[in-house]
């Protein structure tokens, strides 16, 4: 009896054990890994100056439609990969510590009207409109992102809010390697916490992380520019 008590013990325990792993597995949906394989093709294409490179990328990008406030009516829409892909700016992307943020500026945009306007201007940097913001509208999205810079070997704090799956990426222009790190935290009903701590310190020019959160929580975002040259950087979590 008390062999057989063991046995259900070490059954019941797998699954947890399984969840636990799963949970953390760094893996990107099929959209999100669309998107960020689309952002690395533009970075490159943009800093080998390659107008065609450039074009391919946008092929299949629909603008979307704004009211006078700014507001979505149609949701701007990029078809990569077979995928098609909606996004919205971060509803929610906190400052902690921006001390060692740039200007994006003169750096490469990532998003399309950043690089329609790169292929527009030969692939000589250019500016995109401060006011070019992309708002919540009625029709879901499956992905929120922002990019800023940062000056060489520095990194950002940012805080924002998740729940569910959660899955993040950063990508740097070309020429830059960065480093990613979350701190999660969610609390049930009971006040019980629960913390994850991840970091994806490949040293690539982009990196990754996918985690499970069961209740609303907050969620702490260290980007490290591990580089020798400041970069503007992409981060995007799906929604």
């Amino acid at each position: 009896m008390k062999k057989f008590l063991f046995i259900i013990l070490i059954l019941s325990a797998l699954p947890f054990k399984i969840m636990a792993q799963d949970e953390e597995d760094g893996e990107l949906s099929s959209v999100m890994s669309a998107f960020k394989d689309y952002c690395l093709r533009a970075a490159n294409a943009a800093a080998n100056r390659d107008v065609d490179a450039l074009a391919a990328c946008i092929d299949n990008w629909e603008p979307g439609e704004y009211d006078s406030e700014g507001n979505t009516i149609k949701a701007e829409k990029l078809t990569y990969n077979d995928e098609e892909i909606t996004y919205i700016n971060f509803g929610k992307l906190d400052c902690i510590d921006c001390a060692s943020e740039r200007v994006v500026g003169m750096h490469f945009g990532f998003m399309p009207q950043a690089v329609d306007s790169w292929i527009t201007n030969q692939c000589e940097p250019t500016l995109v409109a401060d006011a070019y913001t992309l708002r919540a509208g009625e029709e879901p999205v499956e992905l929120e992102y922002e990019v800023r810079a940062l000056k060489p070997k520095s990194k950002a704090v940012y805080s924002t809010v998740g729940t569910g799956d959660v899955e993040m990426f950063v990508v740097a222009e070309k020429g830059g390697s960065v480093k990613l790190s979350i701190h999660s935290i969610e609390t049930d009903r009971n006040g019980n916490i629960k913390d994850t701590s991840l970091t994806d310190d490949s040293g690539g020019q982009s990196a990754q992380l996918s985690w499970s959160m069961y209740r609303n929580g907050t969620i702490e975002i260290t980007v490290e520019n591990t580089s020798n040259k400041e970069i503007s950087f992409i981060i995007a979590k799906n929604m």
